[in-house]
C-alpha cells in the first residue's frame, strides 16, 4: 500500500504544479487583456506571471487560442453566480441555467444587488478589453469567433433567464413580457457600463443602482398591467406609431416613467 502511495506522489505533485502554473498564467493573462485588449503580448502575460513565454505557449497553442480562452475566464469571473461557477462554453449555457434558483424572496433587494454587482464585475474584469469581445471577430479566427458565439449567448439566455425570474418573484403569472426582456438586456450590459463610465463619469456602483431603479419601477409596472389584463408583449394596437407604420395607440405598453 505504501509502494502505491508513493507511485501516485509524484504524478499528483507535478499536476498540481502544472495546475498552478496555468492558474498564474490565467491569472495574469486576465490582468493584461483588461489593460491593452486583444493587443496584449504572450511577453505581457509572462512577465506578470513570472513564467517563460515558452512554458505560455505549451499551455496555449496559439496567440488567439490564449486570447480566447482568457476572454472564457473574464465571463466566467463576470457571470459567475454566487457559489455555483458558470460555464465556459455555450452549450453548456442552457442546462446551467437550469439549475439556478428560479425565485427570489426579495425581488428588489435582489435587482440591486445584482446590478451593482454585474457591472462592477464587468468593469473590472473586462476594461478596456471590451471593445475587442464585443467587436467581429477578426476573418478567419476560429477561436475568436467561439468567443463571440459564447458572448452572444450569454447575454440571450442570461438576459432572459434574469427577467424570467423577476418576474416570476414580483408575481407575474407567465412568461415575462418581451419588453421588459429587453430593458433588462440594456439596463444590464456591458455597453451601459462602458457608456455611463466614459461619458458621464458614473462609477459602476452608481451605474448598478441606477439600472436596478429602473428595472424595479419597469418590473412592478409591467406585472402591475399583467394583472389588470393589460398586453404587455409589446404587440401594438390601434392607434399605436409603428416604424414605417400607421398610428396605433400606446394603451397597454411598458412605459420608462
Amino acid at each position: 500500500m505504501a509502494v502505491d502511495q508513493g507511485d501516485k506522489r509524484p504524478h499528483s505533485l507535478a499536476a498540481e504544479r502544472r495546475e498552478l502554473t496555468r492558474t498564474r498564467i490565467r491569472r495574469a493573462a486576465m490582468a493584461v487583456v483588461a489593460q491593452h485588449g486583444f493587443n496584449a503580448t504572450v511577453e505581457q502575460i509572462a512577465e506578470l506571471s513570472r513564467v517563460s513565454p515558452r512554458t505560455i505557449f505549451r499551455h496555449y497553442r496559439s496567440h488567439d487560442r490564449l486570447m480566447a480562452e482568457t476572454v472564457r475566464d473574464m465571463f466566467e469571473a463576470c457571470g459567475r453566480y454566487p457559489d455555483m461557477g458558470s460555464p465556459r462554453d455555450a452549450g453548456d449555457l442552457a442546462a446551467w441555467i437550469d439549475s439556478l434558483p428560479q425565485q427570489v424572496a426579495d425581488v428588489d433587494g435582489w435587482l440591486e444587488s445584482l446590478a451593482v454587482t454585474i457591472h462592477t464585475r464587468m468593469a473590472e474584469v473586462f476594461g478596456t478589453a471590451f471593445w475587442d469581445i464585443y467587436a467581429p471577430p477578426r476573418p478567419g479566427s476560429e477561436v475568436l469567433a467561439e468567443v463571440a458565439e459564447l458572448s452572444r449567448a450569454y447575454r440571450l439566455r442570461g438576459m432572459r433567464y434574469m427577467a424570467a425570474l423577476a418576474w416570476r418573484s414580483a408575481g407575474g403569472a407567465g412568461e415575462p413580457p418581451e419588453d421588459l426582456t429587453l430593458a433588462f438586456a440594456l439596463h444590464l450590459s456591458a455597453h451601459t457600463t462602458q457608456a455611463l463610465m466614459a461619458d458621464f463619469g458614473c462609477s459602476p456602483t452608481r451605474v448598478g443602482l441606477l439600472c436596478a431603479r429602473i428595472l424595479q419601477g419597469l418590473l412592478h409596472q409591467a406585472v402591475a398591467a399583467g394583472s389588470d389584463g393589460s398586453d404587455q408583449h409589446g404587440t401594438p394596437e390601434p392607434g399605436e406609431t409603428e416604424p414605417g407604420g400607421a398610428a396605433h395607440s400606446s394603451r397597454g405598453q411598458m412605459r420608462v416613467v
